[in-house]
This record gives C-alpha cells, sequence and structure tokens, in this order.
C-alpha cells in the first residue's frame, strides 16, 4: 500500500500573539473562560477589532478552518481504512509543526476542539491510554519529515496552480508515495518555506474555494486510485 502524508499549510491557528495580550477586550474575554491571554488561541469571531495591526491579519484567526479539514480527513474512509499507511501534519502560521495520529476522533463541537488546541499548545502532547494523539514536533523540520517523498511526488493545492483533472492525475501516482499539501488559511498566499517544497502546484478548480472542500476532492481521489 502507497504511504499518503497529508500536510495541513500554513494554518490559521496559534496562541495569542504577544503584541495583543494586554489589549482591554481580549484580557476581559480570556478572563470569562479563565484563562490568561497568553493561552487564549487567536480567533478572529472574537478578536477582528484587536487583530486589524497584525501582519498577514487577514490569513490569521480562522481556527475554524482547520477543524473543518480535521474533521472531514480524520472521518474520511482513505484514513480510516489505512492508518498504517498515513501521516497527518499540521504547519500552522507560525512555523509550529503538529502530528496527529489517524486513529485520533477530535471533538466535533467548535468550542471543545479549541479548548483541546490550547491543551496541545501548552502541554505539547496530548496522549490516552499510552497513545499518542497530537503532538508539537519541537525539533523537526517539514523537510525532514516528508524528506523521504521527492518533490516530484509532492503536491501542493493551490487556485493559482496548473488546472487538473483529479481522477487521472492521481491514477498516474496509485503505487506511490505522495504527499498532499493543503492550505488551511482564509486568505492570501503560502509562505516561501512551504512553496519551496515542491514545484507542483496544482488547481482542481477554475475558481477559489474552500479548504475542506478542496481536501474532501483530494482525499476521495486519493483513495479511489490506490483502492
Amino acid at each position: 500500500m502507497p504511504k499518503t502524508t497529508i500536510l495541513l499549510a500554513d494554518s490559521s491557528i496559534e496562541l495569542m500573539p504577544s503584541s495583543l495580550i494586554n489589549n482591554e477586550i481580549i484580557k476581559k474575554l480570556a478572563k470569562k473562560r479563565g484563562k490568561q491571554p497568553s493561552n487564549v488561541i487567536l480567533d478572529s469571531s472574537y478578536h477582528h477589532k484587536a487583530m486589524l495591526r497584525l501582519h498577514d491579519s487577514k490569513k490569521r484567526g480562522r481556527p475554524d478552518i482547520l477543524h473543518f479539514c480535521l474533521l472531514n480527513l480524520l472521518g474520511s474512509p482513505l484514513v480510516r481504512s489505512n492508518t498504517e499507511s498515513m501521516k497527518i501534519y499540521i504547519h500552522t502560521i507560525n512555523n509550529q509543526i503538529l502530528e496527529i495520529n489517524p486513529e485520533t476522533r477530535l471533538p466535533k463541537n467548535f468550542n471543545r476542539f479549541i479548548g483541546l488546541m490550547e491543551q496541545v499548545f501548552s502541554k505539547k502532547v496530548i496522549k490516552t491510554n499510552e497513545k499518542t494523539l497530537i503532538e508539537i514536533l519541537e525539533n523537526r523540520t517539514i523537510e525532514e519529515l516528508i524528506g523521504e517523498v521527492s518533490k516530484e511526488n509532492r503536491l501542493i493545492f493551490s487556485s493559482k496552480g496548473s488546472l487538473i483533472k483529479l481522477p487521472d492525475y492521481f491514477n498516474d501516482y496509485s503505487k506511490e508515495d505522495l504527499v498532499l499539501i493543503i492550505g488551511a488559511f482564509p486568505h492570501g498566499n503560502f509562505s516561501e518555506k512551504i512553496l519551496s517544497l515542491s514545484k507542483n502546484i496544482v488547481s482542481i478548480y477554475p475558481q477559489s474555494i474552500e479548504s475542506w472542500v478542496v481536501l474532501n476532492r483530494v482525499i476521495f481521489s486519493r483513495e479511489i486510485s490506490i483502492s
């Protein structure tokens, strides 16, 4: 069975930037949750006004995108049927790297998901019954994690890429390991760090579409091609 690595790149999830932790609105919202502002995940739904001063503000503060993507990914037949040959990584907008066990079942409730991810950023690892579910990989780089897969077999999905027909395209890789790179951010472009991972930048639709829609089409096509 060929291996499949999913990289959710430049994901719009991060703890509160230090430049905002003394903002009165943010301190008030954090206090309501019984948390320090520095331990709260940035969310434009609540912190929009304060975020306007941030660099790349339109690309940040959307942890819901990652939540949607992970629910679709972890619940998919591709992942459930091939846990031994799957790797799932999250690369955040701050260049942190998280690995998620394909057997992980995340909370469907968004507030519970946020609480879990705040624990991840605080504790660095979440385990149950001695099994690691989510872990921040502090001393690893993306290049090291996907280095065994050639650049030709790493695909970056972007609306600016070359338009392809997914089923036909994946059939050419049906027996090969692949790294599938999908952005989990609302606006803007991939960082240079991500773009340096591959020259294969492809698009599945003539217009920009949501990350989780791209992800669903990609993982379904991969599932069919290797079955």
